[in-house]
């Protein structure tokens, strides 16, 4: 009853599928990039919590707090903003207005697919920043909640 099915006709399917294809260089580099500003974040995060705490210095957690808030709305912000809220997204020909022609269709597809391109670099900002935070949710409402009383000696 708990082991899968391992003879179900749909997963079959999955096994002969052709493999995916490697990512390219410039994908690896921002990956890379990613999880190192991510560790980057998380290391100076903690490791001002852990110096305020010592020194009993709040304003000093306080002030990285609010410098992660302000780069982290910025940056989302104007990833947003330069996107145009994605409400142009999976637009296609024929969508756009019918007096445009087809030169402008083309043009202001292609526009939308290099800003899409143009604006990846800020996610390699934007995703570190979400993830200190989630993990600082995670410390605040599960570890210190529930979880920190267990390993209490």
């Amino acid at each position: 009853m708990f082991l899968p099915n391992r003879n179900r006709p749909d997963q079959q399917k999955n096994r002969d599928a052709k493999p995916s294809t490697p990512m390219d260089r410039e994908t690896k580099r921002r990956l890379w990039a990613t999880v190192g500003l991510t560790v980057l974040l998380l290391a100076g995060w903690y490791g001002c919590m852990a110096v305020g705490e010592a020194t009993h210095n709040d304003n000093l957690f306080f002030g990285v707090m609010i410098a992660y808030f302000v780069v982290f709305a910025v940056t989302f912000i104007a990833y947003l903003v330069y996107n145009r809220g994605f409400v142009n997204k999976n637009v296609t020909v024929e969508m756009l207005p019918a007096d445009w022609s087809e030169e402008k269709k083309q043009s202001f597809l292609a526009d939308e697919k290099a800003r899409a391109q143009k604006s990846r670099w800020m996610l390699t900002v934007i995703i570190p920043f979400i993830v200190v935070f989630m993990c600082e949710a995670l410390y605040l409402f599960v570890w210190d909640s529930y979880l920190a009383d267990f390993f209490k000696g």
